[in-house]
């Protein structure tokens, strides 16, 4: 099983798990509120901009995981021949619907889990979660095995020069500090992007 499929099924199982109470509650009471509405309230969730071109890399990333993940089928989206653009078209098409039983597809498609969210998920398994301490000492351990041999290549980005890394004499906790919590609301990529790599080592900690 590849690496993106073992990633995509489980955020498409927890999504299933997420809105089930939706589900019920709307099944018994009448859903008037759109898809769209209904994924903000829950809060959960980055809805992803199917307007324009700022979230068109996230796009071709479900399009790889539709075309892997045989938990979810959308009638009209082909499972072999999908692109970004059949995704952001099926998300237009049905942000504004009011049908619950497409709750799920939407959820899944057309929005993201965040980050700092994402890397939780991912790393329940091994007892490990994203580090949200403000208290500078509690980043002592980060600090030291910032830049270590085997992950050397895993360096945070200088502010506002994303192509200059911070190497390891020059890394302070206040830094760990404030790119961990810059990045933890970004929408999740994939765990082969930069951030996703960067973070889930500079920004997680053991949890007893």
């Amino acid at each position: 099983m590849s690496s993106l499929l073992k990633f995509a099924i489980p955020t498409v199982t927890v999504s299933f798990v997420a809105v089930g109470s939706y589900l019920v509650f709307f099944k018994k009471e009448g859903n008037k509120e759109s898809l769209k509405s209904l994924i903000a309230k829950e809060g959960k969730r980055i809805i992803l901009e199917d307007n324009s071109e700022n979230h068109d890399y996230i796009w071709e990333e479900i399009a790889k995981e539709y075309k892997k993940d045989n938990a979810i089928s959308v009638k009209d989206i082909s499972k072999s021949n999908v692109d970004k653009t059949h995704i952001k078209e099926y998300c237009k098409k049905t942000s504004s619907l009011t049908d619950v039983g497409l709750l799920i597809e939407y959820r899944t498609l057309c929005s993201r889990s965040s980050l700092i969210d994402q890397i939780n998920e991912d790393l329940k398994s091994q007892n490990k979660a994203w580090l949200t301490s403000k208290k500078k000492s509690d980043w002592d351990s980060l600090k030291s095995s910032y830049g270590d041999d085997s992950n050397s290549a895993l360096l945070i980005p200088q502010k506002g020069q994303e192509s200059t890394k911070v190497q390891k004499a020059a890394i302070t906790n206040e830094l760990l500090m404030e790119w961990c919590q810059s990045v933890a609301s970004k929408p999740f990529v994939s765990i082969e992007n930069e951030d996703y790599k960067v973070a889930n080592f500079n920004c997680t900690t053991s949890i007893s």
